[in-house]
């Protein structure tokens, strides 16, 4: 089970620490409903319980962050129960205090950042509208230096997909091994910007597939899902949501949540709240949730590409359309575009016995290796 607590979610501050605009109110998650949300969901996984710390920006709650690890620590000796942490930042209040402490607590971070400068800067602006790459670019060797294997999160949009590329190899040079892209699926595409996605992907391709031969460590998603069920001929890594069920958010207020897109500011989405961290899960809603998430759109279910397909993601689906069942127009192009990219990638790397592309995709104990590496064991 992981927790994901959301520390806060909007805010009356004019600062350059977080890049969504002003809202009426603040509203903070306490001590008290974090304390509670940790003993929530350490009650269904207490061999393996995640807890994320989610924002608005995450760091600008540091005391209340380490007040809740400290407690999952006294509550580990107490029970029993094994936390690990994760943090995704977008680095603005990240400093080496606070990377020393993330380390010697294991509490694992990630970068929000959309690589080559044009493309960070076009979206993501302090509160004054400044573009914000330089004072991350610098802060890149400082953490990961601490944590080698941290992750580099970008969003590509229809303004930025033609760095898409560039963006990625910035990222890889400048020293992350771990590179999450995800598409904004709410921005204006067209028939031009798609048109340049896929001449991106197909750059793309060259350059993993570069990467791989010369045996350099690298996971870029999407390419690594998508290899990874051409190989097994389905979506191994996400065949099917567990919406409200191996994932819960908790908003500032004690609600909870089936997912993190659903919590918004905590206090207009009460539709999909299950319950709250007093009174705990309702289960009639979390099983009706449960089962809508289910379903499966009957266009889909006629698509060659059905098993291997993002749009069994509930979350993506309400985010972009409004209901857990419904498919963006724009996801079932991209995928469209991706998949084939990705297959003709796998097979030329499958026909050069590439040994690092064999051992990722062909020995099931590569991720116990790798994570041993990245360990440094």
């Amino acid at each position: 089970m992981h927790a994901t607590l959301h520390l806060t979610n909007s805010c009356n501050m004019k600062c350059d620490y977080c890049y969504a605009p002003a809202a009426n109110k603040r509203m903070d998650m306490t001590a008290e409903i974090a304390e509670k949300a940790v003993m929530l969901a350490s009650s269904f996984s207490p061999a393996n319980t995640g807890i994320i710390f989610f924002g608005g920006e995450p760091l600008m709650k540091k005391d209340l962050i380490r007040h809740t690890v400290n407690f999952c620590r006294e509550y580990e000796k107490e029970t029993g129960t094994d936390f690990h942490f994760k943090i995704t930042t977008n680095g603005l209040l990240m400093d080496q205090e606070f990377l020393e402490w993330a380390r010697g607590n294991r509490v694992m971070l990630a970068l929000s950042i959309d690589g080559v400068q044009e493309s960070h800067d076009r979206h993501r602006k302090s509160i004054r509208g400044n573009g914000t790459f330089s004072k991350i670019a610098d802060k890149i060797d400082l953490m990961l230096s601490y944590q080698p294997y941290a992750y580099a999160f970008m969003t590509i949009t229809p303004e930025t997909v033609r760095n898409y590329k560039d963006s990625v190899q910035f990222l890889f040079e400048s020293g992350f091994r771990y590179i999450i892209a995800s598409l904004d699926y709410s921005g204006a595409w067209n028939q031009e910007s798609l048109k340049e996605l896929a001449s991106q992907y197909r750059k793309l391709g060259v350059l993993y597939e570069g990467l791989i031969l010369k045996e350099e460590k690298i996971y870029f998603s999407p390419f690594e899902k998508k290899l990874a069920s051409h190989i097994q001929g389905k979506d191994t890594l996400c065949q099917q949501c567990h919406l409200g069920v191996k994932q819960i958010s908790i908003a500032p207020d004690g609600r909870i949540y089936p997912c993190v897109q659903f919590v918004q500011d905590g206090i207009s989405n009460g539709d999909f709240s299950m319950g709250d961290v007093w009174k705990g899960i309702d289960r009639d809603k979390q099983q009706k949730l449960f089962t809508l998430s289910q379903q499966i759109n009957k266009k889909c279910r006629e698509c060659a590409l059905d098993d291997r397909c993002e749009h069994r993601c509930s979350c993506l689906n309400w985010q972009t359309t409004g209901t857990i069942d419904g498919i963006s127009p724009i996801l079932c192009e991209s995928e469209r575009i991706l998949i084939p990219i990705a297959d003709q990638l796998g097979e030329r790397l499958y026909k050069k016995k590439a040994p690092l592309f064999i051992q990722k995709h062909y020995n099931a104990v590569y991720p116990l290796l790798s994570y041993l590496e990245d360990k440094g064991f």
